[in-house]
């Protein structure tokens, strides 16, 4: 809540205690946080990439918020070398680069948070229905959040004037 007060966006990884659902790791399962699921190339869920419901409910937002890349995601090692890795601590950063990306080209959204919160869910690709289920409202699931992030749609919606140029796929 200080986070948010002071404007700071809370972006968590869900954790790494999947496939089972109900597994998401705190602090990322409060409502106040963004938890951020992980997701292959091939758009499935990776079979550790933790689930919902969280333990604090569904109003207002489902958790995991948004699934991003975090299977095969090249990444710096120790001794000098670089690898491949997953995790959701590997997805988190796309969600944290998504906002960093958003303010810059929208400076009314920084410190907004829910706002970011809905921009980033309202604009996130459709997704999968996932194994573990929906909240009664209809709104995402528990495996994939509101969908896949997709960074592009969002700077489409948020960036008035900005050029987005033309890109296939999803970020």
């Amino acid at each position: 809540n200080a986070w948010r007060a002071a404007g700071i966006f809370p972006a968590f990884s869900a954790g790494n205690s999947g496939p089972g659902c109900s597994t998401l790791g705190s602090p990322g399962d409060y409502q106040e946080a963004f938890n951020t699921a992980a997701v292959a190339s091939s758009g499935l869920v990776g079979s550790f990439s933790s689930r919902g419901p969280g333990a604090f409910g569904d109003d207002p937002y489902t958790k995991p918020n948004i699934a991003a890349p975090g299977v095969a995601i090249p990444s710096a090692q120790p001794g000098d070398n670089w690898g491949l890795m997953n995790g959701t601590s590997m997805a988190s950063p796309h969600t944290a680069g998504a906002v960093a990306l958003l303010w810059s080209c929208a400076p009314g959204l920084v410190g907004q948070i829910d706002e970011t919160f809905q921009l980033l869910q309202g604009t996130a690709a459709a997704a999968p229905a996932g194994s573990c289920g929906a909240p009664e409202d209809g709104e995402g699931n528990y495996t994939y959040g509101y969908g896949y992030l997709d960074v592009l749609a969002a700077g489409a919606a948020a960036c008035e004037g900005v050029s987005m140029g033309t890109v296939e796929g999803h970020v």
